[in-house]
């Protein structure tokens, strides 16, 4: 598993890559667990339309997010193709929805947003989320990504970070508790993604 933490100092965004293990080849990984995490409760943002999107757009729908920002050039693309191709996959399912969060609002305007949705020809159904940085900080740290830190260590390190990039996309059910994370940079995330939100559309 591999975290990117963003650190930004004296204005200045500098880029740190945390692995867990030893060697840059990523390991296979196992199916993800179905379990009841945390809810992620209410919030505010605006999409890359100048849409609000809230806690209360999304209720009802099982709904995949992932968190990228536009100006990477390295995981962010991947992670923005594999949500474009699950968007493809469950065209024809409007009980589901796709969230990307930006970890770096300061510079990701909606405007800025709307070119990047359309390199990826994200559909009506695929936001792309900005927000005052302190809020979107709180979100992704506390609401995501904190309940599957592995350990003591990686945990001090995300409350410490003021963004945080993470290649997992996260699945949320109709109810907007999280309930699976999957490793977007492994080969089968996306099925793997798929077969968890076929699970929870079932419920």
């Amino acid at each position: 598993m591999t975290w990117i933490l963003l650190l930004r100092q004296g204005g200045v965004l500098s880029l740190a890559v945390l692995l867990s293990a030893a060697g840059c080849a990523p390991a296979p990984s196992p199916p993800p667990q179905i379990r009841s995490y945390r809810e992620v409760g209410d919030f505010s943002l605006t999409d890359h339309k100048g849409t609000s999107v809230t806690a209360a757009t999304l209720h009802g729908k099982v709904w995949i997010a992932n968190f990228v920002f536009t100006s990477c050039t390295a995981e962010c693309l991947v992670l923005s193709k594999r949500m474009s191709n699950l968007e493809k996959r469950f065209a024809t399912n409007p009980n589901v929805g796709f969230v990307s969060f930006s970890v770096d609002p300061g510079t990701d305007t909606p405007a800025r947003l709307a070119k990047y949705a359309a390199l990826y020809e994200a559909g009506d159904r695929w936001s792309f989320v900005t927000g005052d940085s302190a809020d979107m900080d709180t979100l992704i740290k506390e609401r995501f990504l904190l309940p599957v830190a592995q350990s003591p260590e990686e945990a001090a390190a995300l409350q410490k970070a003021m963004l945080i990039h993470s290649d997992r996309f996260a699945i949320v059910d109709r109810k907007g508790v999280v309930r699976a994370y999957v490793n977007g940079m492994q080969p089968g995330a996306e099925d793997q993604v798929a077969q968890v939100v076929a699970t929870l559309l079932a419920e």
